[in-house]
């Protein structure tokens, strides 16, 4: 399996000027095969689903393009051949997304703002003590808090504005136990309450920093186009940003990480967050909640431990009772699940979050005679026994 790790480069002055002097020539290749496809297509008029010129053809130009341009031969060639790589993947992408008859756009020339990383596919990057050696630009300070264990296949280099970032991914050998007996489990709904009663509300990180975020795209609204002070206004507003986006993904690995070393069985919602951010109302505090993050950090995770995620259909989840299962409905401001037919009373989101282990365990074969035995379990039976006791008359 590929297990990717990200650490962070302490490069002096003299190897930032490089590596963003490759970054430059990277994303010059990259715009000008894209601009040698799309002068092919008008010159020839060919349809929108076929290219005449491959990137076979295109790597195979790279040594003639190297005598009549300095600053190509200046960067390692399996990097500016993942470049031209790079272009055939976007129409891949575009054609793709033609023959499933949707409107996608044709691809983009990258701007300065636009192309921030170049990688190492197979050569030219080595890992000697606390420093990174890289092919045309030198040993590299590298903050490595953890081992990489396995075999290094990729070295991707990015920039995260004046912050640089090496990935690599590595291939270790699938030595992973069988899935885990299932001892506990949960179910977890978006925001994010647990099926054992718990909950574990996500700070809203962008309405924190909203009032600094305005003020600093207001600076930035007032600056001349064009400017030094623009350019440097611009770097403020992305590295709030940066800071919001930091503080999501630090909260949602260790929340995955809770979870995964908790439970052995992990139900989602299989939400399309694209669609519910058409709610204008609920949109920026859906993006803010940053559910999709949290669904891929546990599914990495526990593939790691053997542990078990499956995702099911969230239709009337909040809506269907998890004790009789009947239909309640209830609009959004509604907090309380109230069952007229059982009598249950419970948190509407943590009544959604046991309909989706239900539905969960369902779907992987599972009962509640298959957990019930084992000690130690996520108290979800007890719980709903429970909360049946207290709230019928």
């Amino acid at each position: 399996m590929m297990k990717s790790y990200k650490f962070r480069l302490e490069p002096n002055k003299e190897q930032r000027v490089t590596l963003k002097a490759t970054l430059d020539t990277c994303r010059h290749l990259y715009n000008n095969a894209l601009a040698s496809r799309k002068l092919q297509a008008e010159l020839y008029r060919l349809p929108m689903t076929k290219q005449w010129i491959t990137v076979e053809n295109q790597i195979k130009a790279l040594p003639l393009q190297k005598e009549t341009n300095e600053y190509l031969p200046l960067v390692h060639s399996q990097v500016l051949q993942d470049v031209l790589r790079r272009v055939n993947k976007s129409f891949k992408n575009f054609f793709r997304h033609l023959k499933n008859h949707e409107k996608p756009g044709y691809p983009r020339f990258k701007s300065y703002n636009r192309y921030n990383s170049f990688t190492y596919p197979q050569t030219g990057f080595k890992i000697v003590g606390k420093k990174l050696e890289l092919s045309h630009i030198g040993k590299v300070n590298i903050k490595i808090h953890r081992s990489l264990t396995g075999k290094i296949k990729t070295c991707t280099i990015k920039r995260d504005i004046d912050i640089w970032y090496a990935s690599f991914s590595v291939e270790t050998e699938d030595s992973l136990a069988e899935k885990t007996v299932i001892k506990s489990a949960v179910g977890i709904n978006p925001l994010v309450a647990l099926s054992n009663g718990e909950q574990k509300k996500p700070p809203k990180f962008l309405l924190q920093s909203e009032h600094k975020l305005a003020k600093e795209q207001r600076k930035l609204s007032r600056k001349q186009k064009g400017s030094h002070n623009r350019d440097k206004q611009r770097v403020i507003v992305a590295k709030v940003h940066r800071r919001i986006r930091q503080q999501r993904m630090d909260f949602h690995h260790k929340l995955s990480r809770e979870l995964v070393e908790k439970y052995d069985f992990i139900a989602f919602e299989d939400l399309k967050t694209k669609n519910m951010l058409r709610n204008h109302h609920l949109a920026k505090s859906i993006s803010d909640v940053s559910w999709n993050m949290l669904q891929s950090f546990t599914a990495y995770k526990a593939e790691w431990a053997g542990k078990v995620v499956t995702f099911v259909n969230p239709k009337n989840t909040s809506q269907e009772c998890s004790s009789c299962g009947k239909i309640v409905k209830k609009i959004l401001n509604i907090k309380i699940h109230n069952c007229p037919y059982c009598g249950l009373i419970l948190d509407r989101h943590v009544n959604a979050a046991i309909n989706i282990l239900h539905r969960g365990m369902k779907k992987v074969g599972l009962g509640y005679t298959d957990l019930m035995p084992v000690r130690g379990l996520a108290q979800v039976p007890p719980m709903i026994q429970e909360a049946h006791e207290f709230s019928r008359g």
